[in-house]
């Protein structure tokens, strides 16, 4: 019966496992973390790859611009020096080149005329247009309307030129991970990655095509010239390749017929692999992830400079290659026209668009574009992994499943890896590798931990609802009980004391069941902040409260962390009181020093708590706060060193029954979340508190009373009035040697109204 309830749990925790996962593979939180850490990891490991061969890159980059003398602006470069790029590339038959420059205002006409001269020779040349969206307001019942209009570049050179593209990228968190081969948006229109890489087939296997949609779509292919020339004089590019993918897009059965007719068909090797690419894309969605080829000049790029000095290059360098001219990432950085890839990480180095346009059309071009795996396959797939690592939990023992679980992890990142590297297939690893498996491994240790130590877990979890679990396992190896009343160290740390103002009101007029129900709510909402930020909770008398930070020997932390628990119980307390009828406002006193943290008692009973005068000054520091008007209280020596906080020095103070006296400050907000009208009350209270100090009573109460005018509600403003209206008489003046004044809270006969 037992190994079936067993097995029924270790089902259920894989199936509900495997299905969480699965589940977050479909959402878009699974993805982002997929794509910021998974795909991030398998670049990582991958490294740079070569250069793509089909594609260089014309970087016009600072260098160029002081070289030739020019702007470092390249928008104030004469056109004419793109017109002289372009006869010395064509002296070298490249197949296309495409500008990623958005020429969008005329200039000199001169220069105009004569790069468009330029630009139309050949008709292989491909500009950026710009993608530019509107939006049309709410009228009446009518929602807001948004949509995409192409601006093309000016018309002389637009009309030179083969085709022109914009070239959109899809909004990202942090790195730039796909592009648009499509953009539906804007009419359907290709982008300009997708338009130059059809392009490029076209004209390297144009007479493939034509006879391919002979057979496919013989009314397409008859409206179709019989050469690339003539449809690059007849046809825009983004027409024929609009055409083309609408023809395919509508129809599933021709990329079907396409696909058997290119296995069957005799081409060239360097023609079926353009093809297939081509192929691909046909039948592709519209945002493909990028495959980046390594970090910045990765790709072949020459400066724009040495392209217009072309016998200093390879004669061959430009030879039927797809030719992008475009602006370096370095060029005006002012701008900050770079981009952010999973290589960039390291060094924090940006890669200019053109650099990105280059590696989408290289990806079109090698058909080496990332495919995440099916969402089907991965759901699955991470369904599977869980039952499987939960199967090895609970076939083996603890020792060898966890190594068979490495081992099996390690299997399937060297598979995803292996896939990523040779098929450019994207396999999840975030949820199955970063996730699923170190919480089955969390989830097997814990087991087995509890299993071997289910006796000590018991004893331990019963006396930590009464001390702190560091005392419980120091006490539980006690060598004898009598030890109990010798167990404590002497520490130093901070002692906080809190006291519910109303509480004895409550008390007499609340049922005792529902008074208990209201405190342990009460308390419920402070334990945790005392907990949350290391603290102990040493006593709870009613309603009052002690809790300490303290350790052996100093450390900052404790005092950093009892202040921002201090300012989180205020917090919690507030909203608290805002969600029930009956208000327990909260005082809290902090105080900083020495004492004894243990055991006190004899053998019939023991208490674990702080013994020493920290714990009587903290709790003095608290009821300052009612004749404060305060909230939290702090003395010196807990504030002291301390930048982060934004606090308000109250006074120097003998408290109650003490004889030596205490700087307090009042413990306001972090420094980073200070309400701007607190700043310059404590200004002037500060100056206010020096003229009271020094023993200029007059002059200090006149201060105090501006203040008032400003600040009517600002309790310690209030209490030194009436501390100073109803003393001026009786109070000394200064003498040479004296300490700056105090009070003596023990010589306040009378309660101050304020």
């Amino acid at each position: 019966m037992n190994v079936c309830i067993k097995t029924s749990k270790a089902c259920l925790s894989a199936l509900l496992i495997g299905i969480f996962g699965a589940i977050l593979c479909l959402t878009k939180v699974g993805l982002y973390f997929e794509e910021e850490l998974g795909l991030a990891w398998l670049f990582k490991l991958r490294g740079s790859i070569t250069s793509p061969k089909d594609v260089i890159i014309v970087n016009i980059d600072k260098t160029s611009a002081e070289t030739l003398l020019l702007p470092e602006d390249p928008e104030k470069w004469p056109r004419s020096y793109y017109a002289r790029l372009i006869e010395k590339l064509n002296r070298q038959n490249p197949a296309i080149i495409a500008f990623n420059i958005y020429f969008d205002e005329d200039r000199d006409p001169e220069e105009d005329a004569m790069l468009a001269k330029a630009i139309a020779e050949g008709k292989n040349k491909i500009l950026s247009s710009y993608l530019k969206q509107y939006t049309i307001q709410p009228v009446g019942s009518f929602n807001e309307i948004r949509y995409e209009r192409i601006i093309d570049p000016i018309y002389i050179l637009d009309h030179a030129a083969l085709g022109t593209a914009p070239f959109p990228l899809p909004k990202t968190s942090s790195t730039v991970k796909q592009f648009w081969t499509y953009k539906k948006s804007a009419g359907d229109i290709p982008t300009f990655p997708a338009t130059v890489f059809q392009s490029y087939v076209f004209k390297k296997a144009y007479p493939e095509i034509l006879q391919l949609l002979h057979q496919i779509d013989p009314a397409l292919e008859s409206i179709l010239p019989e050469t690339f020339e003539q449809l690059a004089i007849e046809f825009k590019a983004i027409e024929i390749t609009q055409k083309i993918h609408t023809a395919f897009a509508t129809k599933t059965e021709s990329l079907t017929q396409l696909d058997n007719l290119l296995t069957a068909a005799r081409y060239s090797p360097e023609k079926t692999r353009l093809l297939q690419s081509w192929f691909s894309l046909l039948k592709s969605t519209d945002s493909l992830y990028f495959n980046h080829y390594g970090k910045v000049g990765t790709i072949t790029t020459i400066p724009f400079y040495q392209a217009l000095v072309n016998d200093i290059l390879n004669p061959e360098l430009f030879n039927n290659k797809v030719i992008l001219v475009g602006y370096s990432e370095n060029i005006e950085p002012e701008k900050n026209q770079g981009l952010y890839t999973e290589f960039s990480s390291d060094n924090g180095e940006t890669i200019s668009s053109t650099e990105i346009a280059a590696t989408a059309v290289a990806n079109l071009i090698d058909n080496s574009w990332l495919r995440p795996l099916p969402l089907q396959k991965q759901f699955f797939l991470v369904l599977a992994w869980s039952f499987l690592l939960h199967g090895v939990c609970r076939l083996f023992s603890y020792r060898f499943a966890i190594s068979l679980i490495i081992a099996l992890s390690a299997g399937y990142l060297a598979f995803a890896y292996f896939r990523f590297t040779t098929a450019y297939v994207w396999f999840p690893l975030f949820v199955p590798i970063m996730l699923q498996t170190p919480f089955v491994l969390i989830v097997a240790s814990i087991s087995h931990f509890l299993k071997n130590k289910k006796d000590h877990q018991n004893m331990t979890k019963a006396f930590s609802f009464y001390l702190p679990d560091t005392v419980v396992s120091k006490i539980a190896h006690q060598p004898a009980l009598d030890a109990m009343n010798c167990y404590g160290e002497l520490m130093q740390g901070v002692c906080m004391a809190t006291d519910a103002g109303q509480y004895t009101t409550l008390s007499e007029t609340m049922d005792p069941l529902a008074l208990n129900n209201l405190m342990n709510q009460y308390y419920g909402v402070m334990f945790p902040q005392v907990k949350k930020h290391s603290g102990i909770i040493s006593d709870v008398i009613g309603d009052a409260m002690l809790a300490i930070w303290a350790a052996p020997l100093v450390e900052t932390q404790h005092r950093i962390n009892a202040c921002h628990a201090a300012l989180a119980i205020k917090m919690a307390i507030d909203q608290f009181n805002r969600s029930q009828p009956h208000q327990l406002p909260t005082r809290l006193g902090l105080h900083y020093g020495e004492m004894r943290v243990g055991n006190v008692g004899a053998m019939e009973h023991y208490e674990y708590r702080a013994v020493g005068d920290i714990v009587n000054t903290a709790t003095r520091i608290e009821g300052l706060n009612k004749l404060l008007g305060t909230y939290i209280l702090v003395s010196a020596s807990v504030i002291e060193g301390l930048t982060t906080f934004f606090t308000r020095e109250m006074g120097v103070f003998i408290l109650k029954g003490k004889t030596f006296p205490v700087i307090i400050f009042e413990l306001i907000a972090p420094i980073d979340h200070v309400e701007p009208y607190r700043i310059p009350l404590v200004n002037a209270f500060s100056k206010a508190l020096k003229l009271f100090q020094s023993y200029q009573w007059p002059k200090a109460l006149e201060a105090f009373l501006a203040i008032k005018n400003e600040y009517p509600e600002d309790g310690p403003t209030c209490f030194y009035i009436s501390y100073l209206s109803q003393q001026l008489s009786f109070l000394p003046e200064k003498h040479a040697d004296e300490h700056p004044a105090l009070i003596e809270i023990g010589n306040i006969t009378s309660l101050l109204h304020f």
